[in-house]
């Protein structure tokens, strides 16, 4: 009788460590994309690109038992190209799925020195539900301004990470 209740025990606490892996998984998620800036692009110009990413409904189902869900860091990395950060002027990152499209994160002002990463400003005061739950591909755009035109292709990778708060029922 022991060994049974002892069984017991243990598939419930592993079922609920599974659950909250899950939840923890669910609660902080990943998200990027990548645009390519082109050689010869024009400076002093405002300029826009378009990258796909995955909404938290195809990374984890329709089952996504999450709320509130809201930017917590986001960065732009120069992964191919012999330029870096520091010939964009500003920048701008917009998330849309459909119709609607909310600026998540910015910067201005960028150091000609940056090196190949640079961290933007967050707009973590509105949340991201309708956004990363629809369902729909989550389309990143992104405008910016550069300082002079890059003399090759540069790829750049926006890295974003998000925060969310479980459902309870």
């Amino acid at each position: 009788m022991k060994n049974v209740f002892l069984s017991a025990v243990i598939a419930t606490a592993t079922l609920a460590s599974c659950s909250t892996v899950s939840s923890i998984m669910q609660n902080t998620f990943p998200y990027s994309a990548t645009i390519i800036v082109t050689q010869g692009s024009p400076a002093n110009t405002q300029l826009s690109a378009i990258g796909v990413g995955n909404s938290i409904n195809q990374l984890f189902g329709s089952s996504a038992n999450v709320r509130d869900i809201r930017l917590s860091s986001a960065t732009l990395s120069v992964t191919s190209g012999n330029q870096s950060m520091g010939i964009f002027k500003s920048v701008k990152v917009y998330l849309s799925s459909g119709s609607s499209e909310v600026l998540v994160a910015s910067r201005t002002n960028i150091a000609d020195n940056i090196g190949n990463t640079l961290s933007l400003d967050l707009n973590s005061s509105q949340t991201l539900d309708n956004i990363m739950k629809s369902g729909n591909t989550v389309q990143q755009r992104i405008v910016y301004e550069l300082k002079s035109s890059p003399t090759s292709d540069m790829n750049v990778k926006s890295s974003m990470s998000f925060s969310s708060v479980p459902v309870t029922n």
